[in-house]
């Protein structure tokens, strides 16, 4: 921190005279240099500092010892927010307005007693405007003996009923996501809802991983490394990917909430925060009060992804009202939401955060860490050896149901030959369809090396069917077609005679027996305006 010396070279000769006079020492005014140096030495002697300090008023001191607890140094946005603003004055309006002596607020108090300067400090990014106590005066202030209370409290109800468990899975699903991408396949926006994650950060995630390339391709020597990890390993390497990704937005994925122009903010600062915050909690199994968790981070660190203090600058729009979130009042419907983004999304898909709630619907209340993967916020791996022994089922022939925690390797390449139809919190759920098989063949896979994976992996496994299935594929590809048709009836042959006959002149038609017509569904409105010409009028009554 600066030293007194410095701090008082921000000063004229008047400001001087005035910190002089609150603290009611006599100094030579001969000019500004003598001025301030006599003025240095004397507020740094303890028999004229702490009979001055001590007869602050209570309000101002405990201002002041808050900032010597925090250091001695402050983001300048959050001291003036907390303790009001410090106006600025050239020496006529000084002379005139006596601020030292009509102070409109504790800052101002402090700053016109010479107890805090103010300064840029370079942090995690830009430098950015701070308050300090100059290091001789915050020498003064002994340390506490004993440490600040953590802000987060124990939740009310330590025994809740309705608990979501931290798991792996995420690792599942990047896998299915990894052989939809290989095989330019798009999963739909149903699979990512049952997932519980969003499309866009779980293909961020992969990129952040190194798994996929900037054209969205899985990158062949990244997936091998990622297949043959150990399960544990593999969720280490993905959290790590995630802590440091700046490709992953998590504001900008917050519901119900757009953010407009072309501003950047540090998705770093608020995984930074909340992981610290995390990290001294007491392991055990507490389970934590989420709304303690954001009001702590409010109170002790709340301009954490905005270091100048600026909550003007970014357009950020509440979709249901259409109004944009201007100023500290809407810090906990931004700054508050991302926290709880952050703890009830990434940090509990990741494996790290039990989560409890009071319904088995609503808002999350409590968080408990999880002991086996809380050394990931400290940069341990996780404490647990995972084996991905899960079997796979055939089902129907042609049905794959792949649990959570199946090898992923097998997960991956049945993804490439079937169609994913369907997921849960226990299984994804792919289906063999000749459009599937076509496209593995277009990249040179053919269902029989499928096979003998999957029986390799777990003999018997592989039905009688399936392999007669394959062996007729791979001889005579598709066999037979669904077809959606429409049949068209007559009540008499003679009738259905001159239709067949004048609609034969501009129709390809399949005449299925004296009666039925076999019509597609591409060929109805001509049908039936060939049917009007002829003056045949049609009973759709029956058409479903």
């Amino acid at each position: 921190m600066p030293g007194i010396q410095s701090t008082l070279q921000q000063h004229d000769l008047d400001f001087l005279e005035r910190i002089a006079r609150a603290w009611d020492v006599e100094i030579i005014t001969r000019d500004v240099d003598t001025a301030r140096a006599d003025l240095a030495g004397k507020m740094v002697l303890p028999d004229v500092f702490h009979p001055f300090i001590n007869s602050l008023a209570e309000n101002v001191l405990e201002a002041w010892r808050t900032l010597a607890r925090k250091g001695g140094r402050q983001t300048w946005a959050e001291f003036t927010r907390v303790n009001g603003e410090i106006r600025s004055f050239g020496p006529a309006k000084r002379a005139r307005e006596d601020p030292d002596l009509h102070p409109v607020s504790i800052a101002e108090s402090l700053w016109y007693a010479g107890l805090i300067g103010r300064a840029f400090f370079r942090g995690e990014g830009e430098p950015v405007e701070h308050v300090y106590i100059p290091d001789e005066l915050l020498s003064f202030q002994k340390p506490a003996n004993v440490e600040e209370p953590s802000p987060v409290r124990p939740a009310v109800n330590q025994s809740p009923r309705f608990i979501t468990r931290a798991d792996s899975a995420i690792l599942d699903q990047l896998t299915d996501l990894l052989a939809s991408l290989r095989m330019q396949r798009t999963i739909p926006e149903e699979i990512f809802t049952s997932w519980g994650k969003p499309r866009a950060f779980l293909q961020d995630l992969l990129l952040s991983c190194g798994l996929i390339d900037q054209s969205g391709q899985p990158v062949a020597s990244a997936l091998k490394t990622f297949f043959t990890a150990a399960r544990e390993e593999a969720l280490w390497q993905v959290y790590q990917a995630w802590r440091a990704s700046t490709t992953i937005n998590e504001l900008r994925l917050l519901p119900g909430l757009s953010c407009e122009g072309s501003w950047q903010n540090d998705p770093l600062a608020a995984r930074r925060v909340l992981t610290g915050l995390l990290t001294g909690l007491d392991a055990g199994g507490t389970w934590w009060s989420i709304s303690s968790v954001i009001s702590g981070i409010k109170e002790t660190d709340p301009d954490f992804q905005r270091p100048a203090g600026d909550y003007d600058s970014w357009f950020i729009r509440d979709l249901e009202s259409g109004a944009f979130l201007h100023g500290y009042n809407s810090w906990d419907r931004v700054e508050g939401a991302l926290l709880y983004y952050l703890l009830t999304g990434p940090l509990h898909w990741l494996g790290l955060v039990n989560l409890a709630r009071g319904s088995a619907e609503g808002r999350y209340t409590a968080c408990q860490l999880v002991d086996q993967t809380r050394g990931m916020l400290t940069g341990a791996p996780p404490a647990v050896d995972w084996r991905e022994k899960q079997p796979i089922t055939v089902k129907d022939v042609r049905h794959f149901i792949i649990p959570v925690a199946a090898p992923r390797m097998l997960r991956y390449q049945v993804g490439r030959f079937a169609e994913l139809v369907s997921a849960s919190v226990k299984d994804t759920r792919y289906v063999l369809t000749t459009k599937s098989l076509k496209k593995a063949a277009e990249q040179d896979l053919h269902l029989g090396q499928l096979l003998q994976l999957l029986e390799k992996d777990q003999p018997g496994l592989v039905p009688s069917e399936l392999r007669k299935m394959e062996q007729r594929w791979s001889l005579k590809g598709p066999e037979a077609v669904f077809e959606r048709v429409t049949l068209l009836r007559f009540i008499d042959p003679a009738d259905c005679d001159e239709f067949f006959i004048a609609a034969c002149k501009r129709f390809s038609l399949e005449r299925l027996n004296p009666l039925t017509i076999l019509i597609r569904s591409n060929q109805e409105e001509g049908i039936i305006k060939l049917l009007n010409r002829l003056g045949i009028l049609i009973d759709r009554s029956a058409d479903v």
